[in-house]
């Protein structure tokens, strides 16, 4: 009796450390893609691999170039500067009964760089992404 219930306990264990472990292999389905939409970074994908139903959290970061353009109280347009900054966004979602999840985040629209002074006015006219990470409850997945 005893060698009975050791192996129903053994088997039960080895059932659930399967599912614990299938749900650990967390892969693409499709392969992130990027669109720059001039001044914000749109990231789209599928993985699985999450287990059924289970929330996950998803982040892209990246690095941005934000060109800005300047305009005086007279209306004239001068360059502005550049500035580099790295962004992220942040999202919540939670994965199908197959344990995938289709995601898209886009990044937030960026300020402008310096301008001369106080009375002049900044517009961002485009933003380069470069360097753009896509992790998976704080993991990068190949």
């Amino acid at each position: 009796m005893k060698s009975l219930f050791k192996s129903l306990v053994l088997m039960a264990v080895s059932v659930f450390t399967l599912n614990s472990v299938q749900a650990q292999n967390v892969h693409y389905v499709e392969s992130p893609t990027t669109i720059d939409n001039g001044t914000t970074l749109t990231v789209c994908g599928k993985i699985a691999g999450l287990g059924n139903n289970k929330g996950v959290t998803i982040t892209i970061t990246t690095t941005a170039t934000i060109s800005t353009e300047c305009t005086n109280p007279g209306g004239n347009v001068a360059p502005g500067q550049s500035k580099t900054e790295t962004i992220s966004r942040t999202k919540e979602f939670t994965s199908d009964k197959n344990g995938n999840v289709s995601f898209c985040l886009s990044t937030l629209e960026l300020a402008a760089g310096a301008c001369p002074n106080g009375k002049w006015v900044g517009r961002v006219t485009d933003v380069s992404f470069v360097n753009t990470v896509v992790k998976v409850n704080g993991n990068v997945i190949n």
